[in-house]
């Protein structure tokens, strides 16, 4: 007997196909299409086909949680090829359609062979025509740069995702505020948005991508994650949100602003205060961690990063905060992939912060509401 909704890799296509067989609800129909999403993370690179061919409606709550969870999760998962099969006149269209609004590179087939069409011709069409910079495509810069974000301070393939993606989400008014969570994690950002609004905040929003750096567990690198992660820096964040296996590697993305963390500090209630404390770190131990992760990736010369390494300015300095509470950490809406590393959090200013009074108001409601 066929599941209800199943899921499958097919390694031929190098897609993950998602298939809904017959209507159900709650847990049923949830918690397959998140399993596929893990699939398709596991699958790093794989595009995302939906097959809703079969005739069946959803109610209002599961609806919500499509609009609320999934679709987030999706953006999460996958690098934006995502085709959802449909007959074409079928009348779902228009409210799927509006519902998947928020995902870039989202397409429609009328079967798994017109789907997987769609994917070809994005392919070669990214392929050949794709946006180049300076003669090179977004690939090509891919493969120049792949984790040399420590060395620049401009990242032409973070250019070339913004504009691919059409991050013009981010033209904010100047009440908005943007929290970029990077790390071994996933997050529900419901919980912290409904904090940020009673703040007065009109459009918080949380960007977010899944890094990997070096550590004991043998866990991989996502293709997309670091180039993503260098996307979002681009877009000028206030806050940045990391893990503590994650966090050193990006030193010079903190913010070092003793005032303001004294400020924060100042602003948290009395059983914030007992769980937060600072973080320091100088330019050394940054120095080491990037020996460590060309260690780690085969990259780079050994004696000239040790020599970087122990050349650097050993005096440290404060930059950010860190709640190690897992209760807290979940209130949030953080799910760390770490089983036996530091899932702590660390909360920061970015260095680059553009408004530094809305980011201390920002990170004071964020940390009082975790406590």
């Amino acid at each position: 007997m066929a599941e209800s909704i199943s899921f499958e890799y097919r390694e031929d296509s190098d897609v993950v196909l998602l298939t809904v067989n017959e209507q159900v609800s709650r847990t049923e129909f949830r918690n397959p299409f998140m399993d596929s999403c893990n699939l398709l993370r596991e699958k790093s690179g794989a595009a995302y086909f939906i097959d809703l061919t079969k005739d069946f409606t959803i109610d209002r709550e599961d609806s919500e949680w499509v609009t609320q969870h999934f679709i987030p999760l999706v953006k999460r998962s996958c690098a934006g090829r995502i085709v959802l099969i449909l007959p074409e006149n079928d009348p779902r269209r228009d409210k799927i359609e509006e519902a998947f609004g928020s995902l870039i590179g989202f397409f429609f087939a009328s079967d798994y062979e017109g789907a997987i069409k769609v994917l070809n011709d994005v392919d070669l069409k990214e392929l050949d025509n794709g946006l180049k910079i300076a003669g090179k495509t977004k690939k090509q810069w891919k493969d120049h740069f792949s984790y040399v974000w420590f060395k620049y301070s401009i990242f032409p393939i973070a250019i070339a995702i913004i504009v691919l993606l059409g991050f013009g989400i981010f033209n904010k008014s100047q009440n908005d505020v943007i929290v970029l969570s990077f790390g071994f994690f996933e997050l529900d950002e419901t919980y912290m948005e409904e904090v940020l609004k009673n703040e007065e905040f009109k459009v918080p929003y949380f960007p977010q991508a899944i890094v990997v750096m070096p550590n004991q567990e043998g866990k991989k690198p996502t293709e997309y994650g670091n180039e993503s992660a260098s996307a979002y820096f681009m877009t000028t964040p206030d806050i940045l949100v990391s893990d503590g296996v994650t966090y050193g590697y990006y030193y010079q993305s903190f913010g070092v602003y003793p005032d303001s963390y004294e400020k924060i500090m100042n602003g948290l209630s009395e059983e914030a205060k007992k769980h937060v404390e600072p973080v320091y770190m100088s330019a050394s131990e940054a120095e080491e961690y990037i020996r460590k992760y060309n260690a780690w990736a085969g990259k780079g010369d050994p004696d000239i990063d040790s020599a970087f390494a122990e050349a650097g300015d050993s005096v440290k300095a404060m930059i950010g905060l860190r709640i190690k509470d897992e209760a807290a950490i979940k209130k949030l809406g953080y799910r760390t992939g770490w089983t036996k590393s530091d899932s702590s959090l660390i909360f920061s200013m970015y260095a680059k912060c553009l408004d530094r009074e809305k980011a201390e108001k920002a990170m004071i409601a964020i940390l009082n509401s975790a406590f």
